[in-house]
């Protein structure tokens, strides 16, 4: 397999997964958002008695002026046509008053529900994309293996490493080449040096 593609696929994975959790995440919301809606639908629902009740309000005022006018030609005193008056005016208010509570009241529970889902919804979003984050930050840095070479002189001295020294300096002091240490000793890593190591220096005649 390609090594960048073996690299990919780690990636692939986590962001598949992180983008199936986004998927579910807006499903949820759609389906919070249904509900939300057969919650308006049945708001209007009560909207509709309410409006029934009115009119049914309607034909009682009808009525007690009918009433008060049968007084008023019947010489019923006038305090009796206010007492009618004020007990119409009380069930309007309260009526009234009923209908703004219920209607308020149904606003804020829908408004809420939207928020938390708008809420959840985002942190569910911030999570995944940290999360791919790290995951990329975490991929391990695989550098290529170095590759060897038998394509040096045989002959050569042997050398014993110092505190301080470097492929480059050793190189410099002996006449010798950097690629031909490496390859000779096999040293992969030139900050892999350590002082007392013996190694060997080929050196082109």
């Amino acid at each position: 397999m390609n090594f960048r593609h073996s690299l990919l696929l780690p990636l692939i994975f986590v962001s598949g997964s992180i983008f199936s959790g986004l998927q579910a995440q807006q499903d949820n919301l759609r389906s919070a958002l249904a509900n939300l809606t057969e919650d308006v639908r049945l708001l209007a629902q009560r909207v509709g008695v309410l409006q029934i009740e009115v009119e049914e309000l309607r034909r009682e005022n009808a009525q007690l002026r009918r009433q008060v006018t049968a007084a008023q030609s019947n010489d019923q005193s006038q305090q009796t046509r206010a007492d009618i008056l004020r007990t119409l005016e009380s069930r309007m208010e309260t009526l009234r008053r009923e209908f703004r509570q219920a209607d308020e009241a149904q606003k804020k529970e829908i408004i809420a529900e939207v928020t938390r889902q708008v809420d959840s919804l985002g942190r569910e979003t911030q999570r995944a994309i940290q999360g791919m984050a790290d995951a990329i930050n975490q991929t391990p840095n695989i550098s290529t293996p170095h590759r060897f070479s038998d394509d040096y002189p045989s002959t050569g001295v042997e050398y014993t490493v110092r505190r301080g020294d470097s492929l480059s300096k050793i190189a410099r002091e002996h006449g010798a080449t950097v690629r031909d240490i490496q390859n000779a000793n096999r040293i992969a890593d030139p900050r892999a040096l350590q002082a007392g190591q013996v190694i060997i220096i080929p050196i082109r005649e």
